[in-house]
């Protein structure tokens, strides 16, 4: 087995052309007063030492603590790089080459007060946001730039910030984060990924009682399913475990911190009360089928998905340098990278995309070839050499330009670089459905497959999708179910073969009920015959799908996911649905073969449709095809 492959040579270039100013932090925290009295938590940290001069500040607003109070045993042997490992790095380097980083408790959450109506309320924490980027620009340390970034959720408040038009807000860099809330993440295909909404919901209700043992037991027994052997994960995997483990890790932990001001605490706990009505988007989620649907239970209006997406806000960002920042095993987080990066590209912003060998966070490297090793990627620099670019009137070191695009070869185990995604040397190769299940060059005459659709088949607990809560899952599709499924077989391959881009799957089928799932599985097959999943796409018949062309003119999968575009079908109804899956970039090599998988469930993760009865599908060969992204 290889080791990690994913580091770039031309960071340490960098660094070595940007060198430490200063050694250490300086962090006080305070309350914020908002425009209506509400007030919010903030850390600042400066370089320790700083002499007076103008910085540049990174701004992180975060619904998951901006920072844990720390048992005083424990402030020895628990750093801040083993509490926050996605962004203390980045705090400890942009710092010491000259930034402010300000770390924020968004309202309803944390230290701060308020409430949650909905996540990234519009009129709540992105209004806050745009007035605490007002407050930096008026300290004396402030150089009147400000850029923004974070994982997860944290990214994703970056983008809301860059879409507030405050003219100090000049870079941001989303990373792992969604940009279409809806097909992203809470309903990929248009079924609804109920295991993540379920348990983030939890995790944040931990985080609102100041209880965050409960989230990290979460995460430790995630990982524990990616690093056990399956039998002995779910031994430890149990209630009474996972509780006393949670008690442990809230005593260590000791909750959020309070700002320095309220040594006795008491600011905090009124802040803490004011979180009991935060709104559950699990219990709003299970109201949904439709992109437009609105739950019943919102305290807004007439919300859909759509008021908290970043997609729906894409015109205001233009203005921003964005870098859209991914892992090809980050859920649907690197299809929302590309999404965020073609959005704005197309409105002329200033946008350039980052996709590397990751799960969620980017702590570890999947490439099949070095799966589960600690990624080796320069992660903080890559965020330094970007933001230097755009927080100083005049760069503080020369770089060699940087590609608009650059993402991993997995298999190749190289970085590659374009000025487009898909690369402009990409062109549409076609498989058929053939007899014998089969992938063939040409398509059938004639011909269908029936298959009876087991409707209990899963997952597993090691997959991109549950990298969302644990960023250290080895998401490798291991514990998957071993029947069940629909296989299709290409000929063992006579040449290497590049994937770069978006498969696309066109699946010409009836059923015998009208509303029921489709997911997919691309997969490479070795020689050996272990069969590695690539990428992944899932589909509910009821959301109207047709084939079109992208852009770059490659094969596309368009559907609204409106209730105004549904279609209802007739049980034994032919008709074709087209999935579009996860983007990718993998050399497959000569002697192995590609494997499509499809089945009508994964109830690990999925709401699986109502179903009548049996479900009995009756696939078509000549109307169905894989249509791959292929390097020519």
């Amino acid at each position: 087995m290889q080791p990690s492959r994913d580091a770039d040579p031309s960071h340490v270039a960098y660094l070595a052309a940007r060198p430490r100013l200063y050694r250490g932090i300086e962090r006080r925290s305070l309350y914020l007063k908002m425009r209506d009295g509400v007030r919010i938590a903030v850390d600042v940290c400066l370089p320790k030492g700083h002499r007076g001069e103008p910085l540049p500040t990174i701004l992180r607003q975060t619904r998951y603590f901006r920072r844990f109070a720390v048992h005083p045993l424990l402030r020895r042997a628990l750093s801040e790089n083993t509490l926050d490992p996605m962004n203390a790095p980045m705090r400890a380097l942009l710092t010491s080459r000259g930034y402010a980083w300000v770390d924020v408790d968004a309202r309803g959450s944390g230290a701060s007060f308020g409430e949650r109506p909905c996540p990234w309320y519009l009129d709540g924490e992105v209004a806050d946001g745009k007035e605490i980027v007002e407050w930096i620009c008026k300290q004396p340390w402030s150089n009147g730039r400000v850029g923004s970034t974070g994982v997860s959720y944290d990214g994703t408040t970056a983008d809301f910030l860059a879409t507030t038009g405050h003219p100090a807000v000049k870079a941001i860099a989303p990373r792992f984060s969604l940009f279409d809330v809806y097909t992203d993440v809470a309903f990929p295909g248009g079924l609804h990924h109920s295991y993540f909404t379920a348990a983030w919901e939890k995790a944040n209700g931990a985080l609102d009682r100041n209880v965050p043992g409960e989230m990290v037991a979460l995460i430790y027994m995630l990982q524990a399913h990616g690093a056990l052997p399956p039998e002995l994960a779910h031994a430890i995997d149990r209630p009474l475990s996972n509780a006393a483990l949670a008690r442990v890790l809230t005593f260590g932990l000791g909750g959020v911190a309070p700002v320095d001001a309220d040594s006795a605490e008491r600011d905090l706990h009124a802040a803490l009360a004011t979180h009991c009505e935060n709104y559950s988007v699990h219990e709003g989620a299970v109201h949904m089928t439709f992109r437009d649907d609105s739950p019943p239970n919102s305290p807004i209006s007439g919300q859909t998905s759509d008021y908290f997406s970043p997609h729906a806000y894409v015109q205001r960002m233009q203005n921003v340098a964005v870098l859209s920042y991914g892992g090809w095993f980050d859920a649907g987080y690197a299809g929302a990278a590309v999404k965020r990066h073609h959005a704005l590209s197309a409105l002329g912003g200033d946008s350039s995309l980052l996709i590397g060998p990751w799960v969620h966070g980017g702590q570890l490297d999947l490439d099949p070839d070095a799966p589960g090793r600690a990624a080796r990627f320069d992660h903080a620099t890559e965020l330094l050499r970007f933001f230097d670019l755009h927080l100083f009137a005049t760069p503080p070191c020369a770089s060699d330009r940087v590609a608009r695009v650059r993402y991993y070869s997995m298999g190749q185990g190289r970085w590659c670089a374009s000025e487009q995604w898909p690369p402009p040397d990409v062109s549409p190769v076609e498989l058929c459905f053939s007899e014998g299940r089969r992938l063939a060059p040409a398509p059938a005459r004639e011909g269908s497959d029936t298959f009876e659709v087991d409707l209990s088949v899963s997952s597993g607990k090691r997959t991109r999708w549950r990298t969302l809560l644990c960023p250290f899952l080895q998401a490798d599709g291991v514990g998957r179910s071993k029947s069940g499924y629909l296989e299709y077989d290409s000929d063992v391959l006579d040449r290497d073969l590049d994937l770069t881009g978006h498969p696309v799957l066109v699946l010409e089928l009836a059923a015998s009920q009208p509303d029921f799932a489709m997911i997919v599985y691309l997969e490479d097959v070795t020689e050996s015959g272990d069969a590695r999943i690539l990428s992944e796409g899932q589909l509910r018949s009821i959301h109207k799908s047709r084939l079109g062309t992208s852009a770059a003119k490659l094969p596309q999968a368009f559907s609204s996911f409106c209730r105004k575009d549904a279609q209802s079908l007739a049980p034994e109804q032919a008709a074709n649905h087209v999935i579009e899956l996860l983007p990718l970039a993998m050399r497959i090599r000569r002697g192995h073969r590609l494997r499509l998988t499809l089945g009508g469930a994964d109830v690990d993760h999925f709401t699986t449709p109502p179903s009548d009865g049996p479900l009995r599908w009756q696939i078509q060969l000549p109307g169905s095809r894989l249509l791959l992204p292929v390097r020519i």
